[in-house]
């Protein structure tokens, strides 16, 4: 009788323990929106990018072969890029101020006639194109109404990004300068996803990216959102 008290005990115990452990683990865990891409630069290899999204932060990394990630602190207006191998974070925070598009860039987005394709959730795909000085700069095919609140974070992340392109821009040679860059990573970056998500992507120069998943409701560990306590930390200058 007493061994049989002792065993039901310590199956107990047993039990108890991993209801802890299985509750302090979903503890940990929050859900994100998430958004998978597969991309490939011209005569590049091809990686998959992965975007997990809250209404708050923004983090981006590829699935393989790279530990350096991307924070996004939408609050703080910040942008740390954080590189496990030298234990550094460089913090990306320009200065506010209204980017003016050059005169002479005449950029406008077109969408083209419907595709015949199928629908993605609800949606069915459209095709634009953005344009600048009468050149095709890149198509994309999108879905409306899609991931619309992730996809408001990432055109902050963006737009942040875009302001701290055009700081350096003066310190650009005009020979290498191109308007089609110019226009999708300073002036113009947010275009496409006010119009949807972004489902396929190719531009001129061969450069490709294709959504491989998404979701509204991906669970990951929470600790994905905060920055190494020991890195460095170095701040990035804009470039006169």
């Amino acid at each position: 009788m007493r061994r049989w008290l002792i065993a039901v005990f310590l199956g107990w115990l047993v039990l108890m323990s991993a209801l802890l452990q299985g509750k302090g683990n979903s503890a940990d865990e929050i859900e994100v929106g998430l958004l998978l891409y597969a991309a490939r630069e011209a005569n590049g290899d091809a990686v998959t990018n992965r975007l997990l999204i809250t209404p708050k932060m923004l983090r981006i990394e590829q699935e393989k072969g790279v530990d350096g990630y991307i924070l996004y602190d939408r609050e703080a207006g910040v942008i740390y890029s954080v590189t496990p191998e030298e234990q550094s974070i460089l913090v990306i925070q320009p200065q506010s101020g209204s980017m003016q598009t050059p005169p002479e860039m005449r950029l406008n987005i077109e969408r083209l006639v419907d595709i015949d394709g199928p629908q993605i959730g609800d949606s069915k795909p459209q095709h634009w194109q953005l344009i600048v000085n009468n050149e095709i700069c890149r198509n994309v095919i999108l879905a409306p109404g899609l991931m619309t609140e992730a996809l408001t974070v990432y055109q902050d992340y963006l737009t942040l990004l875009a302001n701290q392109h055009y700081l350096s821009l003066n310190a650009i040679p005009a020979e290498y300068r191109d308007p089609c860059e110019d226009a999708i990573h300073v002036f113009a970056p947010t275009l496409f996803l006010q119009k949807g998500l972004p489902v396929r992507v190719w531009d001129r120069m061969g450069n490709q990216q294709r959504l491989l998943n998404f979701s509204y409701q991906h669970r990951v560990d929470s600790s994905l959102f905060r920055l190494p306590a020991d890195y460095k930390r170095q701040p990035m200058a804009g470039i006169e």
